[in-house]
């Protein structure tokens, strides 16, 4: 295996790219609702390949999304197999949670890349659609975690569950205190998200010990990071494809070939 085409697949947004020998190359994002764009990079993956099927490996929460993708490779790539992870190959990290086919593929993954980095015990906050703050102990256990809204989602919320709050969007440095109905919301999401992880990676600490790395990543993870304390802002936007390649890298160099 020289290499091969990683995607993860969320529930906003997918993220491709080419590792070569196990290292990442640069990574395109584009929103779930248009995979359709990934049929370029495929089709360019395929004529760097001399035309020949190459893996397409994929990490998705996202059932239809994953689905449309299998699709655009079939046209793109032909020949080339969509290798998902869990339903094709293991996510090599060990789990102590009480329905382990439940917990998303995403979280194990970006568990495995930060635990194969720091080697000990490891918290990872994924600010994406929905935030996850998960806790690996020193022994490379994935102990489980928190689950709440993310910024858009709370957002969109306040929108559509009442009758007069407006639709915002949660850019820019939110104000100490709002001033406008909008400015009052984009303080309440984002300090509120920020404050939430805090809470939630103190928690954590008193699980795993209190030296536990923090990473973060998710699209959010750059704007909440400011808001962090200084130990807790180590931003990896890329951590789920990074543990998504080390699991089908050590997975395919172990498998027997096909007789």
């Amino acid at each position: 295996m020289s290499h091969f085409v990683a995607v993860t697949v969320g529930n906003t947004t997918a993220a491709i790219a080419v590792a070569t020998r196990g290292t990442l190359g640069r990574v395109r994002r584009v929103p779930v609702d248009r995979i359709e764009a990934l049929r370029a990079y495929l089709v360019k993956a395929r004529r760097q390949n001399g035309i020949r099927p190459i893996p397409i490996v994929a990490a998705s929460v996202n059932p239809a999304a994953l689905e449309h993708l299998r699709l655009v490779a079939a046209g793109a790539a032909p020949g080339s197999h969509v290798y998902v992870a869990r339903d094709d190959f293991p996510i090599p990290i060990r789990s102590d949670v009480d329905q382990p086919k439940r917990i998303g593929a995403d979280r194990l993954l970006g568990a495995l890349a930060a635990l194969r980095q720091f080697h000990g015990a490891c918290i990872v906050v994924d600010a994406g659609t929905a935030v996850t703050v998960n806790a690996v102990s020193a022994r490379g256990v994935f102990l489980g975690g928190a689950i709440f809204p993310g910024l858009s989602m709370m957002a969109r919320a306040l929108a559509e569950g009442t009758a007069l709050l407006p639709a915002v969007s949660p850019a820019g440095r939110p104000p100490v205190i709002g001033k406008s109905t909008e400015a009052a919301i984009i303080a309440g999401i984002v300090s509120g998200t920020a404050g939430a992880i805090c809470n939630l990676i103190s928690a954590a600490r008193t699980v795993v010990g209190p030296d536990a790395r923090v990473i973060l990543t998710g699209g959010d993870a750059r704007r909440l990071a400011g808001f962090l304390p200084k130990d807790c802002r180590d931003v990896q936007p890329n951590l789920v494809l990074e543990g998504l390649v080390i699991a089908y890298r050590e997975w395919s160099a172990n498998r027997r070939p096909a007789r």
